[in-house]
C-alpha cells in the first residue's frame, strides 16, 4: 500500500512514470488495482472527457493534435488513444501515440483494446477516474472505430466528436445504426480537399439534415491547415462549462460504466471461477454456494 500511496502522490505532482506505472497496475486488474480504486472512486470525477470515434482513415489523431494545440494553454489536459492490439505481443501499436510524440506538456498514453469489443480498454474508466484524481481537467479518448458496433466511448465520454472525411459515404451508410448515433458534434474533416462540397452534401443527405440539427452540431474542418478548429474547440468549451454549472444527465453513463467494471473484473477472475468450478463438481460446494462465493467476490471488488 505504501508503494501506491508513493505513485498517487507522484502522479499528483506531475509525474508522468508514476502515472504510467499507476495506469499499468489497473489495467493488469491485480491486488494493487483494487488499493488504486479504493483511493480514486470516492472522489467526484471533475475531468471533462471529449470521445474521438470514427471510421479508420478520416484523421482523427490528426484532428486530436488540432484540438491539442487549442486546449494545451487553457487546460491541464490528457489524452488517451486506444489502438489495436497487437496481434504478436498483446500490446498497443502505438501508431497514434507516435503521432502526439512532439506535444510536450500533454500526458499521452495508448491503450491496446486487448481484444475488447466496443473500441475500447477495459481498464479504461478506472484510468479515467484516475487521471481526473490526479488533476487533468480534460481529457480526449480516442477509440479504435473500427466499426459501427464500437460506441462504448458513449458510456465514458461528456461529449462524443464523430469524426468523418470525403469519401467516406458508403462507411457513413453502414455505421448509421451505432456511431452515427452517439456523435454530438459530427465533424467533417480534409475540407482543404476539392471534393468536400459533394462529400458535405451527401453527408446531410445521410443525417437527414434539419431533422437531425437538434442532435448535431455540425463543423467542417481541416487538420491540414487549422481550418474550423477553433469553431470546434469553442463549442466543446461551451459543453464543458455546462456540465461545470451542472446541465446534464448521467443516470444512464454510470450504468454503463459500472457494466464495464464489472466485466473487467469477472475477466480477471478466470483462475478463481475455475477453481470454484472444480469444487462444485467435486461436491465439495453446491452451485448455489458457488454462485453467492463468485458474487461476494465481485461486490468486494467493486467496493474494497
Amino acid at each position: 500500500m505504501q508503494g501506491i500511496d508513493y505513485l498517487i502522490k507522484s502522479a499528483k505532482k506531475g509525474d508522468r512514470r508514476a502515472i504510467g506505472r499507476l495506469i499499468t497496475i489497473l489495467e493488469n486488474r491485480n491486488g494493487e488495482s483494487e488499493a488504486i480504486r479504493s483511493l480514486i472512486e470516492k472522489n467526484e470525477k471533475k475531468a471533462f472527457i471529449v470521445g474521438i470515434t470514427g471510421p479508420p482513415g478520416v484523421g482523427k489523431s490528426s484532428l486530436i493534435s488540432r484540438l491539442v494545440d487549442f486546449f494545451e494553454n487553457k487546460e491541464k489536459l490528457a489524452v488517451i488513444m486506444i489502438d489495436a492490439t497487437s496481434p504478436f505481443s498483446g500490446g498497443s501499436l502505438l501508431g497514434n501515440r507516435l503521432r502526439l510524440s512532439s506535444e510536450t506538456d500533454v500526458y499521452v498514453r495508448s491503450m491496446a483494446t486487448r481484444g475488447n469489443r466496443g473500441g475500447l480498454n477495459l481498464a479504461i474508466g478506472d484510468t479515467l477516474n484516475l487521471l481526473s484524481f490526479v488533476g487533468f481537467s480534460m481529457i480526449i479518448v480516442e477509440s479504435v472505430g473500427a466499426g459501427q458496433d464500437e460506441t462504448d466511448i458513449l458510456y465514458f465520454a461528456d461529449k462524443i466528436v464523430l469524426v468523418l472525411a470525403p469519401g467516406t459515404g458508403d462507411q457513413v451508410q453502414a455505421m448509421k445504426a451505432g456511431q452515427m448515433e452517439i456523435g454530438d458534434f459530427i465533424v467533417l474533416n480534409k475540407a482543404d480537399k476539392p471534393d468536400v462540397i459533394i462529400s458535405e452534401k451527401e453527408l446531410m443527405e445521410i443525417l437527414s439534415i434539419p431533422d437531425t440539427a437538434k442532435r448535431h452540431k455540425f463543423f467542417k474542418v481541416s487538420s491540414m491547415n487549422g481550418t474550423g478548429i477553433d469553431e470546434l474547440g469553442t463549442a466543446i468549451t461551451k459543453e464543458k462549462e455546462n456540465k461545470e454549472n451542472g446541465i446534464q444527465e448521467k443516470i444512464e453513463r454510470e450504468r454503463e460504466k459500472l457494466k464495464q467494471e464489472m466485466t473487467a473484473i469477472i475477466l480477471g477472475m478466470e483462475e478463481e471461477i475455475e477453481k470454484i468450478a472444480k469444487e462444485i463438481v467435486s461436491g465439495e460446494l453446491t452451485e448455489e454456494q458457488g454462485i453467492k462465493n463468485i458474487i461476494k467476490k465481485i461486490k468486494k471488488a467493486i467496493n474494497p
